[in-house]
């Protein structure tokens, strides 16, 4: 028999916005809760548009004091790009790495290495906090074209020479259109997941936002953190669920503790 903490979100309806490659892991958690999950990505990931600039990174890499990673894809694209030239576990011993979060820290420590920094709270700031006397030292961040500029002002402000690379692009589905859009959100959602701010946004940039705020009346909207939380009332949204741990898991257990709480 199955236990009734894993029904404590029968009968809600969520939708999950994710990229459609990293969608099953966090349908699959809310579904085991109970949950009915409808998926529509609002972000697709791409390889860069030319890997020339990151090619040159991975070949200086011994050159660089840190490598920080502040995505999965991150880890993944890069370390597709440092096959070509070698293991990435080689290119990555003899460097100090870090990574943003447990996710991110998972990934690396799937290539074989462990980080060498993680910071306590999932957020760019805390890295350049973390990272210590970084005056000098030479930064790699290879992330999103879409990417904050947070984390490298904050750590040329201390002093660091920070390289930013392309290791992948974040882009709108082609077949993401207002009508599907209007469609999916008018099947009787009770919640919408947001894990990134671009899966927000693009959702806005597809039907308007003063539109999107209309279709999501009476629909709960989850935030898996600070950063996607900012962007989305930005947008004239409110936000109802904000996870504390800015991880999958802390969106699934906010969205499960929000619904007991009804």
């Amino acid at each position: 028999m199955q236990s009734s903490t894993l029904k404590r979100l029968e009968g809600v309806k969520i939708l999950i916005t994710r990229p459609e490659k990293q969608n099953l892991t966090l349908s699959t958690k809310l579904q085991n809760l109970g949950a009915t999950t409808i998926e529509l990505p609002t972000v697709t990931i791409l390889p860069p548009k030319s890997t020339g600039r990151l090619d040159k990174s991975i070949l200086r890499i011994l050159q660089y004091d840190w490598v920080i990673f502040t995505s999965v894809h991150g880890v993944q694209f890069f370390s597709q790009r440092l096959k070509e030239f070698g293991e990435p576990s080689d290119k990555l011993r003899h460097i100090k790495v870090a990574a943003i979060g447990p996710a991110t820290a998972a990934a690396l420590e799937r290539l074989g290495k462990e980080p060498d920094y993680v910071p306590t709270q999932y957020l760019s700031e805390k890295i350049a906090v973390g990272l210590g006397d970084v005056s000098r030292k030479r930064i790699l961040l290879p992330r999103a074209d879409i990417a904050s500029k947070k984390l490298p002002e904050l750590l040329r402000q201390q002093g660091a020479e920070v390289e930013e690379i392309v290791a992948y692009r974040t882009v709108m589905p082609g077949d993401l259109s207002a009508d599907r859009v209007e469609s999916v959100l008018n099947q009787g959602i009770d919640v919408v997941a947001f894990t990134s701010p671009s899966t927000v946004r693009n959702l806005a940039k597809i039907v308007g936002a003063n539109e999107l705020e209309v279709l999501l009346k009476g629909v709960k909207v989850a935030c898996i953190g600070p950063v996607t939380a900012e962007a989305t009332k930005k947008l004239g949204i409110h936000v109802d669920v904000e996870a504390r741990t800015h991880t999958i898991d802390g969106l699934v257990e906010a969205i499960e503790n929000d619904v007991r709480a009804v």
